[in-house]
């Protein structure tokens, strides 16, 4: 029996995005309940654990956006393929590019914590520029990207690893953080190639059909 899960978290896409799309690819039902930052700070003292997002399975709740999403794409397949490899050794490849496209984010969350507005600035232009913290990891996942011949990061099928980098670029590529422009990392061809592909497939288009704001980043 398909279990009834429930999707707790901010309405930009963030780090629920690739949980969403994985829970729509594969035609699992599931509740999107999007709060308030306010929201969340009246919710924060009586949640446990206390972070987001959050995700509720039958009632019991989960955190921790990576293993949400590995749990949804257990669960979700295409084409009859689970998103999350069932052999050991290619859910591992999936899993090390997953962790490396967490780890190009690490340097522009840092920045959040900078209080002097220019000095936040300075920052976030030194790790997009090409050879910073941020701008190196993109690069590297561009190279592996590279040597796709199928247009698929692994084994010429959609799996987790094309989720997470087709929807974590938007932090980068809307102007949606101020000092970021949008066309910073647009010399990384094979992620811009790669971003083309999954958003022109039709279960994408179809679940981003009347996307608005930043989500739009997702349309064709």
């Amino acid at each position: 029996m398909t279990p009834q899960i429930k999707l707790i978290g901010f309405p930009q896409p963030g780090r629920l995005e690739p949980t969403r799309l994985a829970l729509a690819l594969g035609g699992i039902k599931f509740e999107d309940s999007c709060i308030s930052r306010e929201q969340w700070g009246e919710m924060k003292p009586k949640v446990t654990p206390l972070q987001m997002p959050l995700m509720e399975i039958d009632g019991k709740r989960a955190s921790q956006s990576i293993a949400m999403l590995r749990y949804a794409c257990k669960l979700s397949k295409v084409d009859g393929k689970p998103l999350y490899p069932e052999d050991a050794f290619e859910a591992l490849l999936v899993d090390e590019f997953v962790d490396k496209v967490g780890d190009m984010l690490v340097p522009m969350l840092h920045t959040f914590s900078i209080a002097d507005e220019a000095a936040k600035m300075a920052a976030r232009a030194a790790v997009m520029k090409k050879g910073g913290d941020v701008e190196k990891w993109a690069a590297h996942i561009d190279e592996i990207m590279g040597k796709s011949k199928s247009g698929y990061v692994y084994f010429d099928r959609l799996t987790m690893a094309d989720l997470t980098i087709f929807t974590m670029m938007w932090i980068f590529q809307t102007g949606f953080l101020d000092g970021v422009p949008k066309d910073c990392l647009d010399h990384l061809k094979h992620i811009a190639a790669h971003k083309k592909k999954i958003a022109s497939l039709p279960a994408v288009k179809e679940y981003y059909k009347d996307a608005k704001d930043v989500q739009t980043f997702y349309k064709c």
